[in-house]
């Protein structure tokens, strides 16, 4: 059962939700266009350092932090508006993890550690980062220190890591921490190794179980959300390039092949955004089964986004495989979430034993709660 801080208080009606789509949208529309997303990934702008400081502005990063720590209390389901809207112009920047950490730390977290934390986070002052992946060995508990190597998915520059330790859960403040960038093929995310050695925690999360299954399912809504809508932009660009490049003196979107693959790329966006919005809504609504809908949603989602934006590669002809075009941004950001959190197979093994468990007990793990 879903019991957190957030998910417990009253949900926003679909107005506000609209609003805040539409907000969001305008300004990541205006901010974080095709030419600017390409000159950052080009280095030759700070797009990832101006969008964090408009969103901690706007409020954006303390959706779901409740109002008492400075956040407006929006539930998952602004959370995945945001990742959403992010996704649709594969903004850069710390969102997923910093986002994810902080609603770990509503739910599971002391109110010591909320106090402290949850308004630096929601201002954007400072960010988190989390493991890249969460079926690695964590770190090591010595005494009060802890030690160990991790691969992690958040800004070099993080200030605070959440990570597993033994038989709990971290905060390490990662100020001094050895960190070392690692390669990766998607520009628009910073995936970063941190050596630790004998580093005092800030905090200490003791129920373990609790604190990874409220990771994993946050991180997989955050997940899911960006690929759908990484997804439905890419898609919706492709076909508009698709009315305009011409062969044999007509456009190609008036052939019929490619007519029934961009109505398939539509049938899989039309399953993407219901398994998000199926996922969401058993997470708000408290159900017993929201973990295994949110693995479900991450690993259907994330394959389904690798299918469309590879195959939207291929709808631009020649140039969906140059530099200068969108095709390779929305791919490298697609393959990337295919990897976060776990294997795809293992996050389905996780939700068939849920189901197991949740059919044997009677209940039902299909329908929504009335």
């Amino acid at each position: 059962m879903v019991t957190s801080a957030i998910e417990t208080t009253s949900t926003p009606d679909q107005a506000t939700l609209d609003a805040l789509r539409e907000s969001v949208a305008n300004v990541l529309t205006e901010q974080c266009d095709s030419t600017e997303l390409h000159a950052f990934v080009d280095g030759k702008n700070a797009l990832d350092k101006i969008l964090w400081a408009q969103a901690g502005q706007l409020g954006w990063l303390g959706l779901g932090i409740p109002e008492q720590f400075g956040g407006l209390g929006m539930c998952s389901q602004g959370l995945v508006i945001l990742h959403g809207e992010l996704g649709r112009q594969s903004a850069p920047g710390p969102y997923i993890a910093t986002l994810s950490a902080a609603q770990t730390i509503v739910e599971t977290g002391d109110e010591a550690m909320r106090a402290t934390w949850l308004p630096r986070l929601a201002s954007g002052e400072v960010s988190a980062a989390v493991p890249a992946t969460l079926d690695v060995s964590g770190l090591t508990r010595s005494g009060a220190g802890v030690s160990g190597a991790m691969r992690c998915l958040g800004a070099a520059d993080a200030a605070l890591l959440l990570a597993p330790a033994d038989d709990a859960w971290v905060v390490v403040d990662l100020d001094g921490a050895e960190v070392a960038a690692a390669s990766m093929w998607d520009r628009t995310r910073d995936v970063f190794d941190v050596r630790l050695e004998d580093a005092t925690p800030v905090g200490v999360l003791p129920d373990s179980a609790a604190t990874r299954a409220a990771l994993t399912r946050t991180l997989a809504l955050a997940v899911a959300a960006d690929s759908a809508g990484g997804a439905r932009s890419i898609t919706e660009r492709t076909i508009a390039y698709m009315k305009t490049r011409e062969q044999f003196g007509r456009p190609i979107a008036g052939f019929q092949a490619l007519k029934h693959r961009a109505a398939d790329l539509a049938t899989k966006l039309a399953v993407a955004d219901e398994m998000v919005r199926h996922a969401v809504q058993r997470t708000v609504t408290g159900e017993p089964d929201a973990d295994l809908w949110a693995s479900l949603a991450k690993s259907e989602v994330t394959e389904a986004c690798v299918f469309i934006t590879t195959d939207c590669v291929q709808l631009h002809g020649g140039v969906g495989f140059t530099w200068d075009f969108d095709p390779h941004i929305f791919l490298k950001r697609a393959r990337l979430n295919e990897v976060l959190i776990m294997a795809n197979t293992a996050l389905r093994d996780q939700a068939a034993a849920a189901l197991a468990a949740i059919t044997a007990s009677g209940r039902s793990a299909l329908e929504l709660g009335l």
